[in-house]
């Protein structure tokens, strides 16, 4: 990924938060649109990355429309081989089956995030998923 989409991606992040933060609900709400017509804009362009697209399900309420998101994030990261992102968007996706308390569906998403790690470099990512399978296999 490019630095400038990166750099955009993280100051749009950070002002939802800094949003969230501060009970700032229509500086979250236009952050967010931000961030959706980011997505939009780079939607099928070379510029479109999985990153964009796994942050804007971060921060989408609606659990169901966030699991949607998530797989176009998917998508994008099996189509371009990155395995981490892969392994990402599956962790986010188990994560929000559980807010659900859909632990069969989480258990099934944790595993694929816990396969597509056994490439990756980051052993932070790979913590957390064994963390969150260890959780559902209690």
């Amino acid at each position: 990924m490019k630095a400038p989409l990166y750099t955009e991606i993280l100051a749009i992040c950070q002002e939802i938060a800094d949003a969230s933060a501060t009970d700032n609900e229509e500086l979250r709400l236009a952050s967010c649109k931000k961030l959706q017509v980011l997505c939009a804009t780079n939607q099928g362009s070379p510029k479109d990355h999985p990153l964009q697209w796994e942050a804007l399900a971060d921060f989408t309420e609606d659990g169901e429309q966030a699991m949607d998101i998530y797989q176009v994030a998917l998508a994008i990261a099996e189509k371009l081989s990155l395995a981490t992102f892969t392994a990402s968007a599956y962790l986010a996706m188990a994560q929000r089956q559980v807010e659900f308390e859909e632990n069969d569906k989480a258990l099934v998403f944790a595993n694929k995030a816990n396969d597509a790690a056994q490439t990756i470099d980051s052993e932070e990512l790979k913590t957390e998923i064994t963390e969150l399978l260890t959780q559902l296999t209690k």
